[in-house]
Parts: C-alpha cells; structure tokens; sequence
C-alpha cells in the first residue's frame, strides 16, 4: 500500500513539473484562480480507438477474427447497416473527440481500396471505410485515419495513399476517378477527413505479412516525405502526423527519432506517440504495479517534455504530439478493467490537457470489446446488450459532463508518495529527482553460458568482438542464454538496471528465407520472461546499433542476456552477428516522489460556472482538502464521485456520489475530503 510523507509538493496544471517543495503538512490545498486562463479546453484529447481491419498474418497466419471487419468490434451491427444505438450513445457519453482507424498494427495490412465498394461487401468487408466515416458522423467524432505503411512496396505507397484522401475529400467530377466512384457508391458529398498519420509502430515491421518488411529510419522518413506530398497535392488542407517508437521505457533520443524528425519532420503537422506505461512484468506484486500507475502520469509528463526537446534540437522547432495510443503495459485482463488502469488514465486526461505538454489529440486504446475495452458488449445481439461498464467508462463520463470549454490555473498543495521503482517506471522519492549512475562495465563473456537448448542446426561463437550465431535448416522459435550477468552490487534497496548496446546484422543464406531476430535481456529464473529487447531485420545484411535497457526487479540474481530466434514455420539459415558487445550496471534514476492528489480546472463559456475535477491517487488514505477560488464567487456548489474498495477492483467500482451539495464556507472558499482511490468532479456555479 502507498504511505504518505509529510512533504508537500506544489503542482501548477499550466506549468509542468514540480515547483518548491514545503515540509511539516498533512492535509492538502487547492487553489484555482479562474482569471488565470492557459487557453481553450482540447476535446480532441478525449478520443478513442476503434480496431477493424483484418488481422490475417498480422498476429496469425490467416483471419482470426472476421467481427472487426464485419461489425467493427462492436460498433456496428451490419444486419441493419447502421451504428449500434448503445454503443452510439455510450460513445457521446464519454464525448468521444475522435476515432481512430483501422486500428494499431491491423493497418500494416491494410489496403483501403479492399474496403470500399461492392466487391468489399461480396468479399466480407461488411464494416469498411464508408462505413467507418458512417459512425463517425453518428458519434460526432472526428476521423483519424492511419495510412499503411507497408501494406504495398513503398514506391507504390504514395499512390496509394493520394487515391484515399482523394475517395475522402475530392469533388465527384472526372478529374477525380475515385471521388466519382465515392458517389456511385453512394456518398456524392465529400467526407472532408483532415487528421491523418503515417503507419503504426513502423519500426517494429509488418509482422507476419509476406513480404516481411521493416524500414529503417531513413527508409520510413523516405516513405513519409513521399506520401505526405502526394497526399497533399490532393489536398493542401489536411494535416499529417509521423511515428515514433513506441513502449514504455524507451529512449527519447534513440536513432529512429531522431532520424525521422530531423529528415521528415518538415513534412509533418505533428508527431505520433504511443503511450504505454507501466510495463506489467511477473515478479511485481500486484500492490507495487497498482502504485506504479499512479506513478506513471508524472513521469509521463516528464517524458514528453523530453520529446518536445528532441524535436527542437532535431528540427529547430516544436511540433505538437498526438498520443494516438496510451494504456497500461498490462498482460493481465483484471489489471486492464482495474481502478487503478482507469485512474491512471483518467491522470493522463490531465496531463494531456496541460498547455505545457502541447498534445494535439490523445487515443485511449480502445473503446469496446478489446484488450482494454472501457465498454464490454454482446456482438452478436442486434443492439449490443447486455453491457458491462469497466471503470475508465465512468471516468471518463465524468471528464465529459463536467468539464467546461477554458483551462485555467490551479494549484495543488498535496501530500507525496514514495515508489520503490517496478517495472518500466523509475523510482520517485524525496523532493529532488537524480540521473542514473555508472557503476561498471561488465565483460559478457566472462559470464558466457552453454547453449541452454543444444541444437545440431545451432552453433555459437565467441570471439574478442562479440558473438556469431550460426543457424541452419532453423523452424520455430528458440531463445538461447548467451551469458548470465550477476546483479550488480550495491546498497540494499537502491533499484539497478542491466544495459545493453550492441551493433547487430543478420546475414542470411543463399536461399534462405527472411526472419525477424533479436537480442535481449530477461529475468534469468524466468524463461518466458522475455521482457526488454530489440528486433532486427533479417532482409539486409547491413550492421544496425541496438540499446536494450532492462531494470531489474527486487529479488532478480541475475540476468540472461538472449537471442531470439523465431522462424514463423519456416526452415532458416544464416549467421546472425553481434560486434560491439558492451553491457553495463547502471544504479537507476530516480524522480521526485510523486503527488497523491491531482488535479484540473476550467471555466464555461459564459464563466457562470467553474468545474474542478480532483484525483486521489492514494490507495489507503483518505485526503483532507481546502479549496480555495480567485477571480470566481461561488453562489453553490455540487459534485459527482467515482470510487472502489481497492486500486485492483473492476466491476465493484461505482458513481458514489452524484449531484450532491458541497457546503461553501464563503464565496470563495470551500472544504472537501477526498476518499482514497476517488475521482471527483465539484461544480461551483454563480
């Protein structure tokens, strides 16, 4: 359970970051001044995901799931041919901004020409393109459509790409063929979609797909600055997004980032994150992963300030960031449907609303019946019933019905929590954050290992400079230990971390077919473990660096360093080589402990009423709380509560309070104590 400490910190919601801490208080103050406005409320930071393209070879060798493209996971029911009537009003329930589609990595085999027309329905594409901007218009959400990135050979992918934006936003006339077809389908008018970006997680290839493709920075920055000028040339007014990687963890300033901004950033409106944090790994308690999403909004915010510096110093300038994706790390379906996943994304909501964190649109994944799903439907019955709401639902109902359309500044006095560290997410204690610190370089093959899965088709070799791994007639998958890495020593209780940097190719037989490897560091009492690594492309034979970071857990000896071998069924021959071997024990950074009350406010357009929403992320104490208000006199003042007996509940999570009075003690003063593991929204109104 989280322990408070007599700290206080002082947080701005304008200004990210902590400001000078004050000691020696127990209870918490919140300060709003209404004519201190950062600037207009984004609703494009409540939007959701939508998954449905066809997952053939993505994840499987063939269609698993013929739903997403026939009822669009649940939004639609194609015997009627229409939206869902509850989900369509559970959608507007959380004011769902935008929607993104066809979804994650689904877009990599996704060619939109296949979703449109008659011959899609004939072909079982029952929920396709049309039908997508359909239920956009039945919501009221605006569209973000992600282009493929590898579905065609990129030469091919310019094309593509104009030709949809052309379905999209042309005028049905003969100089634009597919606009024509557009209105011979059915839809004469244009859709006018402006938000649009660029692949999925590119880096990360296109899975399964034959061809197997992975671009390299240069190659995605290539294909981005290619398609983005044929798409505008269709049309100028649309707005282009770029990806960066994804993953908790990873490096800010890693060579794909940096490469993609600084040789594709002027062909961008924005820049694509994914936000996933913390990471779940099999030897953290269940108590310590609930805490790390508490603490994971703060080192959020930090993060993105770090991406804004690196397109700064990449580019010259700022582009704003569009987390296109944010959740949990969570392997575990309780720890996705939990409280705690919900308040911690409920946290995010304000983090992306800060004007400092400059976030231009925010996709939680995803709405209905998926991993994450906030709403749980029967897709076979024609109106979605029976429902079940997982608690990010009615959280993210509160957000939408009290929160008004001006930010202003408000400060929060609140008591701090310490985070031993756990996972993706660094430890956060005292009032100062420091940088992680050297502490040796370790020889690997000091620490080498015998192949832990003899193989007459395996063979590896040490040398000065590294390892070779010869395979021959390989089929399946195989994680060989190449070496055993001790903890390092230190004092008890100070986190550390293993990493990584190695340059890598992969050099395939005459013959051989292509195969994603990788290397990585695991958990050595853990074989499945397989928690930190980097893939490599097996098409080319050209050396590419890797950075693998893996921290460890409390009680982890020691750490295998592995390679991943993994042939899809295929048979495989060839040498992978790895120069260039460095690894190094590192005591981790550490960030400021972390505040357990947060908190957002905003104004309505007439100013006659003033929403607060307040977050208490303590999972065992209740928090005391004076509000104070400036610039704003309250004549009354209720509020709504969502809340659950623990930070692990799911379906025992409930709207405790709803339109209930909140005593004033003067116009501009009030009192409140938040229960632990609550979000509350208070409207004072004059």
């Amino acid at each position: 359970m989280m322990t408070s400490r007599l700290h206080i910190v002082l947080l701005a919601a304008a200004v990210a970051g902590l400001v000078f801490p004050v000691r020696g208080q127990s209870v918490a103050t919140i300060s709003v001044d209404a004519d201190q406005v950062s600037g207009p409320v984004n609703r494009r930071i409540f939007g959701q995901n939508i998954n449905a393209g066809d997952d053939a070879r993505i994840f499987s060798s063939d269609t698993t799931n013929p739903n997403l493209i026939q009822r669009g996971e649940g939004f639609w029911d194609p015997e009627r041919g229409a939206p869902i009537p509850l989900v369509v009003r559970q959608s507007k329930a959380v004011d769902m901004s935008m929607l993104r589609y066809p979804g994650g990595c689904l877009v990599h085999n996704y060619d939109w020409r296949r979703t449109v027309g008659p011959q899609a329905k004939a072909r079982g594409w029952l929920f396709g393109l049309d039908e997508y901007l359909r239920l956009c218009d039945a919501i009221g959400a605006t569209p973000l459509i992600t282009v493929s990135d590898y579905v065609l050979p990129a030469d091919q992918m310019p094309e593509n790409a104009a030709g949809l934006v052309e379905y999209l936003n042309s005028p049905a006339d003969a100089a634009h063929p597919w606009a024509m077809k557009r209105a011979e389908w059915g839809h004469p008018a244009p859709y006018h979609v402006a938000w649009f970006e660029l692949g999925n997680e590119s880096i990360h290839g296109n899975h399964r797909v034959l061809p197997h493709r992975q671009y390299t920075p240069e190659q995605y920055a290539a294909y981005a600055n290619a398609t983005a000028a044929a798409m505008r040339r269709v049309d100028p007014g649309i707005r282009i997004g770029i990806v960066m990687t994804p993953g908790p963890g990873t490096d800010v300033n890693n060579a794909w980032n940096r490469t993609v901004v600084r040789l594709a950033g002027a062909s961008a409106d924005f820049v694509v994150l994914h936000v996933y944090a913390p990471q779940e790994k099999a030897d953290i308690p269940a108590d310590l992963l609930m805490q790390a999403m508490m603490v994971a909004p703060q080192h959020i915010a930090e993060r993105l300030a770090d991406y804004h510096r690196m397109i700064r110093q990449q580019l010259g300038h700022d582009l704003p960031l569009a987390i296109t994706e944010f959740n949990g790390a969570l392997e575990q379906p309780a720890w996705r449907l939990s409280f705690g996943d919900a308040l911690e994304c409920a946290d995010l909501i304000r983090v992306f609303l800060e004007s400092a964190s400059n976030v231009v649109l925010a996709c939680y994944w995803d709405f209905v019946n998926g991993p994450f799903g906030m709403l749980r439907t029967t897709m076979l019955s024609p109106s979605g019933e029976p429902a079940s709401e997982a608690p990010a639902l009615l959280l993210y109902k509160l957000w939408a019905a009290h929160f008004g359309s001006q930010l202003v500044q408000v400060n929060v006095q609140s008591p701090v929590a310490d985070f031993p560290g756990a996972g993706s997410e660094e430890a956060s204690r005292g009032s100062v954050a420091e940088p992680r610190q050297r502490l040796q370089t370790v020889d690997p093959m000091q620490y080498r290992v015998p192949p832990d899965t003899p193989a007459d088709n395996l063979q590896i070799h040490w040398q000065k400079s590294g390892v070779s791994i010869d395979v021959e007639n390989l089929s399946g998958s195989i994680h060989p230990v190449l070496a055993r890495i001790p903890r390092p020593s230190t004092n008890p209780g100070i986190p550390v971390e293993i990493s990584l940097s190695v340059d890598a190719r992969f050099i395939p037989d005459a013959g051989s077919d292509p195969i994603t490897m990788g290397i990585g560091l695991r958990d050595s009492r853990d074989a499945n473990a397989d928690r930190s690594g980097a893939e490599l492309d097996a098409n080319t034979g050209t050396w590419r660096h890797f950075n693998v970071t893996y921290r460890l857990g409390a009680q982890t000896p020691s750490v295998d360093l592995i390679a991943r071998l993994s042939t899809d069924g295929r048979k495989i021959s060839g040498t992978l080589q790895l120069h260039n071997l460095i690894v190094v024990d590192f005591a981790s950074a550490h960030d400021s402990a972390y505040p357990l009350l947060t908190s957002s406010a905003s104004l309505s357009s007439d100013r006659h009423s003033l929403y607060l929403i307040v977050l208490n992320k303590s999972d065992s104490d209740s928090i005391p709380t004076t509000i104070r208000l400036r610039g704003f006199s309250a004549d009354e003042a209720r509020y709504w509560q969502v809340s659950a007996p623990a930070l692990t509940s799911g379906s025992a999570t409930t709207e405790s309070q709803a339109d209930t009075r909140l005593s004033l003690s003067g116009s501009g003063l009030a009192s409140h104590v938040f229960p632990a593991r609550s979000m509350t929204a208070i409207e004072f109104r004059q």
